[in-house]
């Protein structure tokens, strides 16, 4: 059974930093951030997000159209099923929202081992994986997924 969803918030002046813990799914309720008032700012933190399901892409892109189109949304540590989501759902990001940091598969041959690197959007370019070596080598690792796919999200 996965964790029910919490929503870990801080604000700071008129923005709100909020960390995601747990399924985002049909159980999802995004109300308390929608409660607070006078934020110019979001910052969602996908670190500690270990599913997303149809229902959870339905109340997430329920909740995030709600916010004012003229605030400044931000992204970080979207873990690769946050990346799919994002590259298929339109509304899942909206126009004034973008991917700040997010992860990224990489496998290294010589350990015959998967890893998931932590990217910054900045690290990619005309939709090309950064060179990366093995955390646990020093060989450089292979891009482990269809680059033009994976990074579509990246305009």
């Amino acid at each position: 059974m996965t964790e029910k969803l919490q929503l870990n918030t801080k604000v700071i002046e008129s923005q709100v930093q909020v960390e995601l813990i747990g399924a985002i799914d049909e159980d999802a309720h995004f109300d308390s951030i929608l409660e607070l008032s006078g934020l110019k700012e979001y910052h969602f933190d996908f670190n500690e997000v270990p599913l997303i399901n149809s229902c959870g892409v339905r109340e997430w892109t329920n909740f995030i159209g709600k916010l004012d189109a003229s605030c400044n949304i931000k992204y970080f540590n979207c873990r690769q099923i946050i990346i799919e989501q994002i590259n298929m759902v339109h509304g899942f990001v909206p126009a004034n929202a973008s991917i700040e940091t997010f992860y990224a598969p990489y496998f290294c041959e010589d350990l015959d081992k998967e890893y998931k690197i932590l990217l910054k959007a900045s690290d990619v370019s005309d939709k090309k994986a950064p060179e990366v070596k093995c955390p646990d080598g020093d060989n450089e690792m292979e891009f482990d997924a269809i680059e033009e796919q994976y990074f579509n999200f990246i305009k």
